[in-house]
């Protein structure tokens, strides 16, 4: 039988991707092995997905689990959308406290948290466009992009980082351009943002299986 990996093979595995995020930060390198495994999901013979939160700061990592060996890590910010306040568990719960902090939004603000694929786009028509300019909505997802999410709240803090040059929210979760409908597509799409009628909805149920 092939042997599991750890919890400690995890937060190993995700250093890599902590160091891609945040570079050599002495203030965040002793933070970076401080995750607490949230949940654990998959069947024997599928790819293992184990989720963690981060112990103190508003983050979550996601580590695939392949024949005993780690596939794949992410590491992405925890914000507001990514719980839901009418059905969120203990854990979901205080990570949302955490990223609605003072603090918690100016570390969101300060580092590159959210990847462009963890967004959907959609643009506006070109009858807009000749009325208004050209504009563009962004929707975040849950899950690690996996799912779906409505909001209606402040985003650019999130992926300002990733925006085309010259793009700002000009209400919530509407960006404006200079560009051309076309070449406002094509600038989001290169970046690695998700036009909405290409994107598929591939999460997974979570089962709970919190540990220390």
């Amino acid at each position: 039988m092939t042997k599991k990996i750890t919890t400690e093979v995890c937060k190993k595995a995700l250093l890599p991707t902590w160091q891609e995020i945040f570079g050599t930060d002495t203030d965040l390198s002793e933070l970076a092995s401080k995750w607490k495994r949230i949940s654990k999901r998959g069947k024997e013979g599928e790819s293992i997905e184990l989720v963690f939160y981060h112990k103190s700061l508003p983050l979550q990592a996601l580590v695939v689990e392949e024949n005993g060996a780690v596939a794949r890590t992410v590491i992405r910010g925890f914000a507001p959308f990514d719980a839901d306040e009418e059905n969120s568990s203990p854990a979901e719960i205080e990570m949302l406290t955490r990223a609605m902090a003072t603090d918690g939004f100016e570390f969101l603000s300060r580092y590159a948290c959210y990847r462009p694929s963890d967004f959907i786009f959609s643009l506006c028509t070109e009858e807009q466009a000749k009325a208004d300019g050209t504009w563009y909505e962004l929707y975040p997802t849950r899950d690690f992009g996996r799912t779906d999410c409505p909001y209606d709240e402040q985003l650019d803090y999130l992926i300002a980082h990733h925006l085309p040059e010259g793009d700002g929210e000009a209400t919530e979760g509407t960006f404006t351009s200079e560009r051309s409908i076309e070449e406002t597509r094509e600038e989001l799409v290169k970046r690695g943002f998700i036009p909405t009628e290409e994107y598929v909805a591939t999460s997974r149920v979570m089962e709970s299986d919190e540990d220390d």
